[in-house]
């Protein structure tokens, strides 16, 4: 596969939008049913965040899901709504490392910059702004709620480069995309004529975010700031470094609280990052600044952090680590700095957020929240939904109407949720049961790879298959597809030592798939009458009616021979004796045996072999 980026003309991409939605149902992959679908009085809606209406206050971070238009409208279609671009920088043409990124468990990558030229970047952002518009019309999103999307641009990584010609024209068509958008309109009205009419403003965004290196002096980050503010007119949040809390408290929550004693971190990296005192003394004098300009000032937590490059996955020496371990460490630290402010600080986070934390983090008054090292994980944008569907359950549960009153006591919940994070083992080092769930199989050119629980059943059960169905309410075909390679899916329901659980790709953020109890409820809920091919005329004798019998029988049935299964014990001692009080009820072994029987098989009770086996046929 190429390394090289390639962008696609506006028309172009418009059209494969449409042709791909008309014929499957689905935008770049994504299934409409996996649609993030915008409704009338949100609870969970900004109303006012840089002067916009924030839909949701969730999106996604500078990286690589916001550097091509594609990836920025696959994280809105999931319910992104704030949403960061890549973060851009006058030097345009690096040479990226490769691998980059390592997301095995806790993150770390050695990408850190935009790898399209600048005005690429500038013509991606404008073209994903264009479509999401149209977009939110084409989908009918517009009868119920408006755009609701903010564009935050994220800038870097000094001074000289961000007041260099190239970045101020950059920021220029960011802040006013006139002639663009009129290019857009021009194309509609000639290839998209019903799509002409739609509003499309010209302002892409009015806010930015510095991202500024690792190292980078207090006094050229204040500098930054106060041009961004000052100059430019925008609202302005900076990312701060983990390294903040401190090196001590900093290695004890990585190696003590959590575990982590393989991470370390050189002495440099808290020698030249901003310190703790300078950090509060920054903040306070830019809060004053943005307040006399009439705009918004806060600061985001947290970046990356720095750490010596252990695992030798990626090029270099060192990398930079994101992810679940980083959420007690931005947490604590966040703690700290809102005791200094006595709470009026305000703050955007993005450290180990996801689906089961980000109702916590929006309580303590944190928002919006992005992310991108738990996108990178199986289930990719569409993680974003639960993270919806989190928040709108516990304010429903709690009784809450908005946001605001989720955080109405943020510094008692901030103190609770910072403490909290040390302990819970979702963030310890040893949280995961079972390995990378790897499959032995190779990957086709064309062709998906096999699921792994899949590859770790005995029987190879179209597990995915099954639960796809089980969750579209097609109950008979779920229990159809387990018969095609399992013919005692009421046994195994009970005592399957389930392997598949060891692969489960849900391991990697939380725990995995109850794929046993699922196949229970399939043979529970589920009716259906197993055929078998026209008779061939042939016979087979089978000693013991016992599982292996049975599944014999079963699958010799379905081909077509005529079976006879010779038990020794009666019907009753021979369910009992496979069916012990626990765990097998006994009328689950007898409807499995049942199901067979049904099939022509004919099964002699009370039969034991005490003549020469070949008569047994005669």
């Amino acid at each position: 596969m190429p390394h090289t980026m390639k962008v696609q003309p506006f028309a172009n991409m418009l059209k494969w939008i449409l042709k791909e939605y008309e014929k499957n149902q689905s935008i770049f992959g994504i299934h409409r049913s996996l649609f993030y679908v915008p409704f009338k009085d949100s609870p969970y809606a900004i109303q006012d965040m840089f002067g916009h209406y924030l839909a949701t206050p969730i999106g996604t971070a500078a990286g690589p899901h916001t550097q091509l238009a594609q990836n920025i409208i696959c994280t809105w279609l999931s319910g992104g709504r704030f949403i960061e671009l890549k973060t851009v920088q006058m030097m345009d043409e690096l040479e990226i490392s490769r691998p980059c990124i390592d997301m095995e468990d806790e993150g770390y990558n050695v990408e850190w910059s935009q790898e399209l030229k600048l005005d690429q970047s500038a013509n991606e952002y404008i073209k994903a702004w264009a479509l999401i518009h149209i977009l939110h019309g084409l989908l009918k999103f517009d009868r119920v709620a408006p755009v609701g999307t903010i564009f935050n641009m994220s800038v870097g990584y000094n001074m000289e480069g961000i007041k260099s010609p190239a970045m101020v024209h950059f920021m220029n068509r960011m802040a006013d995309a006139t002639e663009e958008i009129a290019q857009i309109k021009t194309i509609l009205l000639d290839q998209f004529p019903d799509l002409a009419e739609v509003e499309i403003p010209v302002q892409i965004t009015n806010n930015v975010t510095l991202s500024t290196m690792h190292g980078c002096p207090p006094h050229e980050i204040e500098e930054i700031a106060r041009y961004l503010l000052e100059e430019r007119g925008l609202h302005t949040t900076i990312k701060l470094n983990p390294t903040l809390l401190g090196k001590e408290p900093l290695l004890k929550i990585i190696h003590d609280d959590l575990g982590y004693r393989n991470i370390q971190i050189p002495d440099v990296v808290f020698e030249h990052d901003l310190q703790y005192e300078r950090a509060v003394e920054l903040i306070k004098g830019l809060q004053q600044v943005a307040l006399k300009k009439n705009l918004a000032f806060g600061i985001k937590l947290t970046n990356t952090l720095a750490v010596k490059n252990h695992k030798g996955y990626l090029p270099g020496g060192e990398m930079y680590m994101s992810g679940r371990v980083l959420y007690p460490i931005a947490m604590n630290l966040y703690h700290k700095l809102a005791q200094e402010f006595n709470g009026k600080l305000a703050v955007s986070y993005s450290a180990g957020a996801d689906a089961f934390n980000v109702a916590d983090i929006l309580a303590t008054g944190a928002w919006p929240i992005t992310v991108t090292s738990d996108l990178l994980k199986p289930g990719g944008y569409s993680r974003l939904t639960q993270y919806l569907e989190n928040i709108e359950r516990v304010l429903e549960e709690r009784g809450m109407a908005s946001l605001d009153e989720l955080a109405v006591n943020k510094l008692t919940t901030l103190a609770q949720v910072a403490a909290e994070a040390l302990h819970n083992r979702r963030y310890k080092k040893g949280y995961h049961p079972y390995p990378l769930p790897k499959v032995q199989s190779k990957l086709p050119m064309f062709d998906c790879i096999t699921a792994p629980c899949m590859e770790r059943c005995p029987v190879c059960q179209d597990i995915p298959e099954y639960v796809w169905c089980i969750a579209h309410e097609q109950d008979d075909q779920a229990l159809d597809i387990i018969l095609a390679r399992n013919p005692l899916p009421g046994v195994t329901s009970y005592i399957c030592t389930q392997f598949c659980r060891s692969g489960c790709t849900r391991n990697n953020y939380d725990e995995p798939v109850a794929i046993r109890a699922l196949k229970r409820f399939a043979v529970e809920k589920g009716r259906v009458k197993v055929g078998s091919k026209s008779r061939a005329g042939k016979r087979v004798a089978i000693i013991g009616g016992c599982p292996t019998g049975l599944a014999a029988a079963f699958f010799l049935a379905v081909n077509g021979i005529d079976v006879t299964i010779f038990e020794e014990k009666n019907k009753a001692d021979s369910i009992r004796g496979m069916a012990p009080a626990f765990p097998i009820p006994p009328h689950v072994v007898e409807e499995d045996m049942n199901r067979i029987m049904a099939m022509g098989v004919n099964i002699e009770f009370s039969h034991p072999i005490n003549k020469p086996l070949e008569d047994l046929l005669m």
